[in-house]
């Protein structure tokens, strides 16, 4: 085996697990407010119920006439299981073999609280401020020690904060537009080790680490330009762009195996400096909110995921050498995709008002067969085996969402909103391979993709 081919193989096994919790659209948060939760984010960019259309679109303190603040957390609770045969590839006295075992991975996506929080200030008839906090990527995955392929995936958690100053300017209270600033900070960790009594004679000593990158953070400013056009007290239209954001994240990496598996005269990493760039996408929204009379309205939305930038994973370990610095680990050869979504609302008086929605969420994860996964087994094993885009640490598929909530108004200051969601997608084919510590087929699937999410908030209009 030449030392490229192992220098990818062990950061492949060892970071592709960073990504998990940032790229698919399944791991974009789009819990941006309670209110937002109960109709399936359908028009979160146009309807401005509370100071949280400013997570969405910067125009929408426009709408306010008097200063308004918004607080709430989403509870999200994932369930993502899977399950497939794991074959093992190694030398004996006799001559190579394998051994094949079934193994199941259940519930590896941790549960989270999303907070949000929005300020809408009026400054003048034409001109308003706002600031929005809330998280738009986050994701805990931890697989237990037993699990076959920790040296893939192991330990991941991946956090970003967006805080977003906006100013917007409207035009005789029909046309406003809005510009934000997106500060974002990203904060990230994973682990990665051989799996916990692997089965081969002689035995392989367990639970060694291959990576543990810690303490890795970072931040980036991007941009965010939104419109809304108030066609008539009931109907609007609202547009808004968040440009790409792409935080390089640098931590401490510290392993038992490198680079001291590809160049023996370096010691193993001992919080050696490391950095993972991610490209993560830019996005347009448009939406569209009715009210057909005092009891009933409509809102409807789409967005769009610019995907297609996120075409590798690279990571710099300058410690390492040459062949860390930078190192191409994996092709994920993303691509873009589109989120529907409809909902209903019923004011059945002036206090209440109670939603549904129904949204479709497509995923990022390219189907078919990954051909340099492919080549990589056949110049490994001398033979080919499918290996798919998908992979277990990006189990991305399309989703559906149903979703219910409500509004209370106590009184022209105070209301309260509570939301609830149920989101689902289809089993999906994954097939991988690695070479560390011993050349390692995975040939299964995801056999479980739900979440369940509930969100309450409070807001205020002095």
């Amino acid at each position: 085996m030449s030392k490229n081919i192992l220098r990818r193989a062990v950061l492949a096994a060892a970071i592709s697990t960073v990504s998990s919790g940032s790229m698919a659209a399944g791991f974009y948060l789009q819990e941006s407010s309670s209110s937002g939760l109960g109709r399936a984010f359908a028009a979160e960019n146009t309807i401005g119920d509370n100071a949280m259309i400013l997570a969405r679109n910067p125009a929408g303190s426009a709408l306010f006439d008097r200063i308004s603040v918004s607080g709430g957390v989403t509870y999200v609770n994932p369930e993502i299981d899977a399950a497939g045969d794991i074959t093992l590839f190694f030398d004996t006295p006799l001559g190579p073999t394998s051994a094949t075992f079934f193994d199941k991975a259940d519930d590896y996506a941790s549960d989270a609280f999303v907070p949000n929080f929005a300020l809408a200030v009026p400054i003048d008839p034409c001109w308003s401020a706002g600031l929005a906090m809330y998280t738009t990527y986050g994701l805990e995955t931890d697989f237990e020690p037993s699990w076959l392929l920790t040296n893939v995936n192991d330990q991941t958690e991946l956090l970003t904060i967006n805080i977003q100053p906006s100013i917007a300017y409207d035009f005789n209270d029909q046309f406003s537009i809005g510009l934000a600033a997106n500060i974002v900070y990203a904060d990230a960790k994973l682990t990665t080790k051989v799996p916990a009594n692997y089965p081969l004679d002689p035995p392989i000593p367990s639970n060694l680490s291959i990576l543990h990158y810690d303490d890795a953070d970072d931040w980036d400013v991007s941009w965010v330009l939104g419109a809304l056009w108030r066609i008539s007290d009931r109907t609007r239209i609202g547009l808004s762009y968040h440009a790409e954001i792409d935080p390089k994240l640098s931590g401490d990496v510290n392993s038992d195996i490198l680079p001291t598996a590809v160049n023996p005269t370096l010691a193993p990493f001992n919080n050696a400096n490391g950095k993972v760039k991610l490209d993560l996408p830019d996005t347009l929204e448009l939406g569209f909110y009715h009210r057909f009379d005092n009891e009933w309205g409509i809102a409807a939305g789409i967005m769009w995921t610019d995907w297609d930038d996120f075409e590798r994973l690279e990571a710099f370990v300058p410690a390492g050498g040459p062949g860390f610095d930078p190192l191409l680990f994996r092709e994920e050869n993303f691509e873009s995709g589109f989120r529907y979504s409809i909902a209903g609302e019923y004011y059945p008086c002036e206090e209440v008002t109670w939603r549904i929605g129904y949204a479709y969420d497509e995923g990022a994860a390219r189907d078919g067969v990954n051909e340099m996964g492919v080549e990589e087994v056949q110049q490994t094993l001398g033979f080919a085996l499918p290996v798919t885009w998908r992979s277990l640490s990006i189990p991305d598929t399309d989703r559906q969402w149903v979703t219910f909530g409500g509004t209370y108004k106590f009184d022209k200051h105070l209301s309260i909103d509570g939301g609830f969601a149920y989101l689902w997608g289809d089993d999906e084919t994954i097939q991988e391979f690695t070479r560390i510590p011993v050349p390692t087929y995975f040939d299964g699937g995801t056999t479980n993709i739900e979440a369940w999410l509930a969100g309450v908030s409070v807001n205020y209009t002095f």
